[in-house]
Order: structure tokens, then sequence, then C-alpha cells
């Protein structure tokens, strides 16, 4: 359950004109979590497109122009799909630690909370013999808090953007990047000069095709509902 704001210490957070953290920690952690139920069906269309190939296209495989397409999508897929397969899962630890540091800001809030709170307190028992003294330290608490909670929260922040830069954004988008590349310098077949031009099964040649285009419908159609699930998690909170 996300942390929110003792309610004791209500009017400590409307006295500093302070907002509440409004990230739900516990929305991060089930992003991170979609994000490796992602890469696990991703994985799933892959190992069912190699069991179909090793199946029931295999019989046709003597064709090497066929064998020279399988060659293609091995290697096509070896650059691109298993690259960003291998990056998820540090993405969604990436994830994880931003949510710690969610935390951490949430902790450190409330924490400085209870120190103004027990300060005020301090000067509210020695008002009537302090007179009107009192009411200045009040003020010069207040200022006193609001800055040291100002301090902890723009370090805190700035931890939590350094996080999501290093653990996050920058591994996706190298390998992103690398997806990029490997598409556009993809081969339509492997070994294509060694093939003689008559030695071409077209129906094994079609059933490789179909098989490829119904693996990336599958894979396309996940895309979407990932994408779909991530922007109803409510990441803030309201």
């Amino acid at each position: 359950m996300a942390i929110t704001v003792p309610g004791e210490l209500d009017f400590v957070l409307d006295m500093l004109g302070y907002e509440w953290p409004n990230v739900d920690e516990d929305a991060v952690r089930e992003a991170a979590a979609l994000v490796r139920e992602l890469r696990d069906d991703l994985q799933r269309t892959l190992d069912a497109m190699d069991a179909r190939i090793a199946g029931e296209l295999s019989a046709g495989f003597q064709s090497r122009a066929a064998l020279a397409y399988l060659e293609a999508w091995t290697e096509n897929r070896t650059q691109n799909m298993d690259a960003l397969l291998g990056a998820l899962p540090g993405v969604a630890d990436g994830i994880e630690l931003i949510a710690d540091a969610v935390v951490a800001l949430k902790t450190k809030v409330v924490a400085e909370l209870a120190i103004t709170a027990a300060q005020l307190a301090a000067a509210a028992a020695t008002a009537v013999a302090t007179a009107g003294v009192s009411v200045a330290a009040n003020a010069a608490i207040i200022v006193a808090r609001k800055k040291a909670l100002d301090v902890v929260t723009e370090l805190a922040v700035a931890e939590v953007v350094a996080q999501a830069l290093g653990a996050v954004v920058e591994p996706l988008a190298g390998t992103i990047a690398d997806l990029a590349d490997a598409i556009v310098d993809a081969p339509l077949v492997s070994g294509g000069a060694d093939v003689p031009a008559v030695d071409v099964d077209f129906a094994v040649m079609d059933a490789i095709a179909d098989a490829m285009d119904e693996c990336g419908a599958e894979q396309r159609a996940i895309g979407i509902a990932f994408a779909s699930r991530v922007s109803a998690l409510p990441i803030f909170a309201s």
C-alpha cells in the first residue's frame, strides 16, 4: 500500500505549504511487473515460432531457398528481438529502483514533518513564560523546516531522475537504436548466393512467411495491450 502522510501531521504539511509527493510507488512497481510480463509474452511468441519451424515446417527445409529464408529470420531475431528481450529485465529493475526512491522521499518528508511538529510543540509549551517570543520562534521554526524540507525533496528528486536515466532510459534507448540499425541492415535471405535458382519450394516459403506474419501480429497486439495497461496505472495519485 502506498505511503500516505499520517493524519496527525496533516496540519504541519498545510502549515509548511508543501505538497505531498503524488507518485504512487505501488503503481510504479506494478509497471515494473508489466515490463517483466511483456518480456515473457514476447518470449512466448518466439518460442512458439521456433516450435512451429521445428515441427510442421521442418519437413520442407530440403529447399535451400527456404533454409536461406529461415537463416535470415534467425539472424534478424538475434540482432533485434533477443536484444530487446535482454534489455527488458534491466528496465524493470530500474523502474523498481524509482519506486524505492519514491518510498525514500516520502519517508524523509514524514521524518521532517515529525521534527517540525515536535519543535512547534516545544515552542508552544514555553508560550506562557516567553509570551510573544514563542510566536517569533514558531515562525522561525516554520521557515527553517520548510527550507530543510525543500532541500530534502530536491535531493531526492535529483536521485530519482539519476536512477531513471541510468537504469531505464539509457539502456532502453541504446537497445532501440541498435534495433533500428539491425532492421535497416537485416537481410531478406542468408547465403542467397549459394541457392540455385530452381531450388525453391514456394509452398514452404509461403508457410514460413505466414508464420512470421502471425508472430509479428501477435507481438503487435501484445505491445498495444502493454501500452494500454501501463497508461491506465494510477502512477500519479490525485
